[in-house]
């Protein structure tokens, strides 16, 4: 297997981002013209029910979540022989499991009280048979980051993503929301055959009851922590699909599509981190040999990610109001959702470090002590009349108060931080001075308040970003280790590919 080093590092992270955000370009894309398309009624009713997709993915019981963390432990402490065993145990375990939701789906999608789901059983049995196929990619996408070829499990990513819209849109003309789904299906499925078929000869599935057992009992924790975390992620989205009606629905839908483009830097950033801690905790056994990854990374998400919500608070505006005249309502919203989603995505980082440390009990505790909270608090603005703009501000309060308790409960694994008085005022002064970071998002959405003219909050939005980027490249080159001597490289990359162009003429 290939070793790390930051070039490698730097060109798999220049792929993956780039890839990344072209997906969720297509994504984002392919939702405008569902959006645009069906309707806010009809968008509602897709989105409801591609529900069963989001969190039918949780269905592995957590086969998935044991491999990325055991997997790369092992290789990290020298023992490849049991690294594959467990890979060909747990690619065996995922298909067993999984194909057990797809038939309680299938029954359920007869049975259901719901008639959301009776009248669209054929869409949500479809959106089961996707989850199974999806997850055999996913293990094939593990699998490939396991072995650092990042940029093989990009690109086949990017392809799916392509041909999902390319299927999904030809279908949706002809069959409407069930077209949708059949798209959808058959991108997995041409997925699944292209990126399994040489997997499925190096490892050839094996019974193994008792490697699945050890995968399931570190991976069902994890997975906990990803289906708390993810129901977290989309508990506003769940109590608005419940609670009001299925236009308000579609409104939400397309505010979270742009609210969440940030968040894609942390998704992305976590991959490489996360299993880069991961493998040199295995070797060294150390907190303090990954507290480095932990504090660049921050900083990184910490600067970079106000950048992206500038620009996305920038666009959506004059692209809603020419592109999508029917959602303006959405403009209520996405800027509160940035800013959530900024806290979301130093948390996302912070939960990758105390699952590497194996304290993911920690991580679901705090879970599910926001979940009953959260659900109360949506209840609570839908009752009283406040709507989606209570939902929006409660969304906020969730992600700022569970990466602030995340913080604690992350650095406080060094010098006994939090056992003192002197050590816990330190960690709230630190999570501050990241709390202030996000107030470019602020000031650049506040600019709606005090500038009326359309076209001149956009070119200041812009403007906000371009110093906002001068600054955060500046600090980050003086302040960091990794990322600067990376900084360096890209520098230096730029510089002898523009002396070829400036060649040419």
């Amino acid at each position: 297997m290939m070793k790390w080093s930051r070039r490698k590092v730097l060109s798999d992270f220049s792929v993956a981002i780039v890839s990344q955000y072209l997906v969720q370009f297509i994504l984002f894309f392919r939702n405008f013209i569902f959006a645009k398309l069906l309707g806010p009624y009809d968008f509602g009713v897709y989105s409801s029910i591609f529900l069963f997709f989001s969190y039918g993915n949780y269905a592995n019981l957590g086969v998935i979540d044991g491999l990325s963390r055991i997997v790369p432990y092992e290789i990290g402490s020298g023992d490849e022989k049991r690294a594959r065993e467990l890979l060909r145990s747990g690619l065996w375990g995922l298909n067993f499991i999984t194909s057990i939701f797809l038939l309680i789906v299938i029954i359920y999608s007869f049975l259901s009280p719901f008639e959301t789901v009776t009248e669209n059983k054929t869409a949500v049995i479809l959106s089961a048979i996707a989850v199974l196929l999806n997850q055999n990619f996913m293990f094939a996408l593990t699998y490939y980051r396991i072995r650092h070829k990042f940029k093989q499990a990009y690109i086949y990513q990017l392809v799916q993503a392509v041909l999902d819209l390319t299927l999904s849109l030809l279908l949706m003309f002809k069959f409407k929301i069930v077209g949708i789904f059949w798209g959808m299906t058959l991108a997995f499925l041409i997925a699944f055959i292209f990126s399994m078929k040489n997997i499925w000869k190096e490892i050839k599935p094996k019974v193994n009851f008792h490697l699945l057992k050890e995968i399931l009992n570190v991976g069902f924790q994890i997975l906990l922590v990803g289906f708390t975390y993810g129901f977290l992620m989309s508990v506003d989205k769940f109590s608005v699909a419940n609670l009001f009606e299925k236009s308000k629905m579609g409104y939400y839908s397309v505010a979270v599509g742009f609210g969440m483009i940030p968040y894609f830097v942390s998704v992305t950033l976590g991959q490489f981190v996360g299993q880069r801690m991961i493998e040199e905790f295995g070797k060294t056994k150390s907190k303090e040999s990954i507290k480095i990854f932990l504090d660049e990374s921050m900083l990184a998400l910490a600067f970079i990610t106000p950048l992206i919500s500038i620009l996305t608070i920038a666009v959506a505006e004059p692209f809603i109001h020419f592109l999508l005249p029917k959602y303006t309502e959405s403009l209520r919203y996405i800027d509160k959702l940035s800013i959530a989603y900024y806290f979301l995505s130093l948390g996302a980082i912070l939960g990758t470090f105390l699952i590497t440390i194996n304290q993911q009990v920690k991580l679901l505790i705090v879970n599910l002590a926001f979940i009953p909270f959260i659900l109360f608090l949506n209840y609570l603005a839908y009752n009283t009349g406040l709507g989606l703009l209570g939902i929006s501000y409660i969304t906020f309060l969730n992600f700022f108060a569970r990466t602030f308790i995340l913080f604690i409960l992350g650095y406080g694994n060094y010098k006994g931080l939090i056992f003192s008085t002197k050590g816990f005022l330190s960690l709230i002064i630190s999570f501050a001075k990241f709390s202030f970071l996000s107030f470019p998002i602020f000031f650049s959405f506040a600019l709606k308040f005090f500038i009326f003219d359309v076209y001149l909050r956009f070119y200041l939005r812009i403007l906000i970003s371009l110093v906002w980027f001068l600054v955060a490249f500046y600090y980050l080159l003086r302040k960091t280790e990794i990322i600067s001597s990376m900084i360096e490289m890209a520098k230096g990359k730029v510089g002898m590919y523009l002396n070829k162009v400036l060649d040419i003429f």
